[in-house]
């Protein structure tokens, strides 16, 4: 923790001061929450106070209302509710101001029961976990606390072992341990040991990569989705099983149980004739039904290098090529790398497109991925960061879908002169992401070989200029500019503008200099040469546009207007500011990568919050690189910890911490360690486990620094040591920090050479920029060069109900990886509603249907997947009534016949329990006598009463059952 105690102390005053107690009766909606506005008090929760415990993660409904800065239209969905304006828990109340006063009851009667230390009855409030406990922290009695700056009941419960209590329950544990510790002093080291217990824990990716690499072991066959099978040399086999959080493993029982079993918590065995999943016997047989089973969840990794090696010694006799210890805990190999181009298929409902999430952060976060592993909500919420970075863009492929959508088409729009219409190039998503993964920064002159300039956009104002036109007579003035470290303005003449200080002593020169006017009080030129002239200061930011839709360079204002008459303009070009460039893009760089929205035509004008992005621009002027040490820290994810850097110089290291706030090391206090770590004086795991600070006495560190951020100085200063490859961002080897990532949502629902065009071609990993075939073509618009970069990725989903492979454009077929995504009934295994097993319901449809149909028309798991949660009739008959059979209707055409065969219907004895019924045909009332209507199909209907019935669902696997 970089903020000190004392200055913590004083921002909880401040907070206090702002929100009194008193007052939380009388808030309003506006200003509990309001986007954007750093003074509403969900924001000073979260972000004011974030030093006095952080909450950040997490929906923003766990605030229970919430102002919505994406005002973008959705639909209500289980328990919530939106307005444009407002998203809120439906269980508060039918409007957002009903909601509010409900959750500002709750907040006051949180507070008030902090105030006089009454725990349990905060635990009794209804109100998001981290927000009530960070709520009773600010507000509880400070001379005898009894709230720890530590929110989540599982953090908590980490810290005090294995089981489930409440968090008043923990917090009265913990607290009662402070002793006379300050308060947060102690938080500070109850924090640092949750990330050292969450650092320890093993996830599915990394013990699958630690047993593949394993010398002892070798894979049966290739692993799917649920296991993966090894065998040791003598034939002893064992299994990973991957559908939970913690890594299971699968062994025959034996003795060599008792050497690893006080590392081990949840051991559980399995007599020979208890039913296994179907997928053990291929991947490990001899632990298939027939033999007996012992199955272990492994929480760390030195459990699994413990386990693993007393498991292969079990049988194996002393011999030279039996693998010691040593070779065992080799380091894990790195994870494959990803395809270029790959598509998601399956059937409806699988997951494709969940699963874009965890393949996109395989891409551009590979260390993040392994080390959350199954946490959806901390994987989402960095894939949704991505998104905000523009690293990820996603795009949804459809019937009119086309190649001006993909790549570039033109876009009739106004000009400020007259109103005139006029037709402008616009880049469409696939030229987007590939230029700007393309761009370079080029170095400006001064800067020479050393590293980029830096520095910190708070409180500058930003201008955006145009320097000339690309496409016109005057595009060269760009270039010398640049090159020249100045900016000229094309208007206001050869007239000099030294020493106006309004917009009236500029009009007048212009008058006096003989210039044209359209119109004195609003002719642009006169409003243009205000604003270089008057308004713009050195110190101030000027972003060159290039066209609306790019941007191409990054200056300074490094001095004072002066005139510099231009030999090649007569009339133009003569207005010049001295500027500091600090970035120049070859291509140019989409607007998005800074701008909310589109650049003005106009020339010059302020740029406001509201239309550029400014911790964008900040990222974009942190890009930097240094050399210190041994070492050289780049920027980039540190490890797996979400932690940035953006900015490293001879004295600093600047990191963006994951909830946007900034950490600064001084470089004098990581080249302290580094040294200490080359002298051998200590490791880098002496940092990881807090023991550098002991074992390094009279070197002045500081133990709350020090010890309070261990996973991430410890990979800092492995760097500066030349203590490896690439210890930022994940192992060597890992996919550039320039990477982009296009998912195509529906990608067989477009016409692929419509979109794509010639580019199809473009795409293939060997035709990409850089490689030894790489192709560029002329795109038919801007007559431009076009080739794909190498670190654009392309990842797609396919619903095979709609189109199979077999029918699926060759193009794309010869030029994607796939991945197939089937139905998981496993997933669902054990989830059982009214008796109905739901993974043995699933299996038994999906059989039937591929009986009937073939295998791309199943059903996926998803649908059932909220059953996991809550599972009761209701919401089963909500599934099928609303899923399950409009898909059945759309996959057979209406045959009702064979929907029935699906759903057993047929051969259920009582007609209550048949979701779909044949309507006797009463030909002769209908169509009077002689009408032969016998061959007709007959009449059926859905039988709705059916679906709120157990039976209706115990018939489906079992006919007998439904009587």
């Amino acid at each position: 923790m970089t903020v000190s105690v004392s200055d913590r102390y004083a921002m909880w005053d401040q907070f206090l001061a702002r929100w009194p107690l008193k007052s939380l009766g009388e808030m309003t909606l506006q200003q509990y929450t309001q986007a954007g506005d750093k003074d509403s008090f969900t924001n000073w929760l979260e972000t004011g106070t974030e030093d006095l415990g952080s909450m950040w993660g997490g929906s923003s409904f766990k605030f229970g209302v919430y102002s919505r800065k994406n005002q973008s239209a959705k639909t209500d969905g289980e328990g919530l509710r939106y307005t444009q304006d407002y998203a809120w828990l439906n269980k508060y109340g039918e409007t957002p101001e009903v909601a509010f006063r409900e959750v500002r009851t709750a907040i006051v009667q949180v507070a008030e029961a902090a105030s006089r230390g009454d725990l349990a009855a905060i635990d009794e409030v209804d109100l998001g976990t981290v927000t009530k406990w960070k709520i009773a922290f600010l507000y509880q009695d400070r001379a005898h606390p009894c709230v720890l700056p530590i929110f989540k009941r599982e953090s908590l419960q980490s810290l005090v072992g294995p089981g489930k209590q409440s968090c008043a329950a923990l917090q009265y544990a913990l607290t009662a341990k402070r002793h006379d510790l300050d308060l947060l002093a102690y938080g500070d080291e109850l924090w640092s040991d949750i990330q050292t217990i969450e650092a320890a824990k093993l996830g599915l990716e990394a013990a699958l990569a630690y047993l593949e690499s394993h010398d002892g072991l070798q894979p049966v066959k290739e692993p799917t989705k649920y296991l993966a099978g090894f065998k040791t040399a003598s034939g002893l086999q064992l299994a990973l099983v991957r559908t939970n959080n913690t890594p299971t493993l699968c062994l025959s029982p034996g003795d060599w149980l008792d050497g690893v079993r006080g590392e081990l918590q949840d051991i559980k065995f399995h007599a020979a004739d208890k039913p296994r999943n179907s997928n053990l016997a291929a991947n490990a047989p001899s632990l298939a039904v027939g033999q007996p089973m012992v199955q272990v969840a492994v929480p760390s990794l030195k459990a699994l290098m413990d386990l693993c090696e007393a498991y292969i010694g079990a049988t194996e006799s002393e011999s030279a090529d039996t693998p010691s210890p040593a070779r065992a805990m080799q380091p894990m190999l790195p994870m494959p790398q990803p395809p270029l181009n790959q598509i998601l298929y399956g059937p409806p409902g699988t997951g494709k497109t969940y699963a874009t999430v965890n393949a996109a952060l395989a891409i551009l976060d590979p260390a993040f991925l392994a080390s959350h592993g199954d946490d959806r909500a901390a994987l989402k919420a960095r894939f949704d960061a991505l998104i905000e970075d523009q690293r990820i863009r996603f795009v949804t492929f459809h019937q009119s879908f086309s190649y001006e959508d993909f790549v570039e088409g033109l876009r009739a729009t106004t000009s400020e002169d007259a109103g005139q219409i006029r037709y402008e190039i616009v880049d469409g998503v696939f030229k987007v992401i590939c230029e700007a993964a393309a761009a370079k920064v080029v170095l400006p002159a001064e800067a020479g070989a050393g590293a980029l300039p830096t520095l910190d956009v708070k409180g500058r104002r930003i201008w955006k200029m145009s320097l000339g036109n690309t496409l016109g007579s005057d595009a060269s003035i760009y270039d010398e500019c640049i090159a020249s470290g100045y900016a000229l303005l094309g208007y206001g003449g050869k007239v000099d503008f030294a020493g106006c200080k309004s917009r009236e002593e500029v009009l007048q020169r212009y008058q006096a200099g003989g210039l044209r006017l359209e119109n004195a009080q609003t002719d642009y030129g006169v409003t243009s040469v205000t604003a270089f002239v008057v308004r713009m200061k050195p110190g101030d930011l000027v972003v060159i546009s290039d066209g609306n839709f790019k941007f191409r360079a990054i200056g300074e204002v490094a001095g004072d207007y002066a005139l510099k008459p231009h030999s090649e303009y007569d009339n133009d070009y003569s207005q010049m500011r001295p500027v500091r460039w600090l970035r120049t893009y070859v291509p140019s760089q989409p607007h998005g990568e800074l701008m909310n929205n589109q650049f003005s035509q106009m020339t010059l004008y302020e740029l406001r919050p509201g239309s550029i992005d400014v911790a964008k621009l900040q990222r974009l002027l942190g890009e930097g690189r240094s050399e210190v040490g041994s070492g050289q820290l780049q920027l980039g994810t540190v490890g797996s910890s979400g932690y940035e850097i953006t900015r490293v110089s001879a004295d600093l290291v600047e990191l963006n911490k994951p909830n946007g706030n900034r950490l600064a090391f001084a470089m004098s206090l990581l080249n302290t360690l580094a040294a200490a770590v080359r002298a051998g004086q200590i490791s880098v795991e002496d940092i990881r486990q807090k023991r550098a600070v002991e074992k390094l006495p009279g070197q002045g560190l500081e133990p709350y620094l020090v010890n309070g951020y261990p996973n991430i100085l410890a990979p800092l200063v492995e760097r500066l040591a030349g203590g490896g490859a690439a210890v930022l961002g994940g192992k060597a080897g890992d996919v550039s920090p320039d990477a982009r990532v296009l998912i195509i949502d529906e990608i067989n629902r477009g016409n692929i050479s419509r979109i794509f065009g010639e580019l199809i071609t473009l795409i293939e990993p060997s035709k990409r920029a850089g490689a030894d075939e790489a192709l560029e073509a002329v795109l038919p618009y801007s007559q431009e060069s076009f080739s794909v970069p190498g670190n654009v990725y392309l990842i797609g989903t396919m619903n095979t109900a709609d189109r199979s492979l077999a029918g699926l454009d060759i193009a794309l077929r010869r030029r994607f990886v796939f991945k197939e995504m089937p139905p998981q009934p496993d997933l669902l295994r054990g989830v059982e509603v009214a008796g109905v097993d739901l993974g043995e319901l699933l299996a038994t449809l999906n059989q039937r249907i591929e009986a009937l149909l073939d295998r791309e028309h199943c059903l996926g798991h998803a649908y059932f997947m909220p059953l996991k949660a809550a599972p009761s009739l209701a919401k089963l008959s909500e599934v099928f009534r609303n899923q399950v059979l409009p898909l059945l209707q759309e996959y057979f055409f209406e045959d009702w016949q064979r929907i029935q065969w699906v759903l057993n219907d047929h051969r259920k004895a009582n007609l209550e329990h048949q979701f779909v019924q044949a309507v006797p045909l009463d030909a002769a009332r209908l169509f009077g006598p002689g009408v032969n209507v016998s061959q007709q199909r007959p009449a059926w209907r859905v039988n709705g009463d059916a679906f709120m019935r157990a039976e209706s669902y115990l018939g489906v696997l079992d006919a007998t059952a439904a009587v």
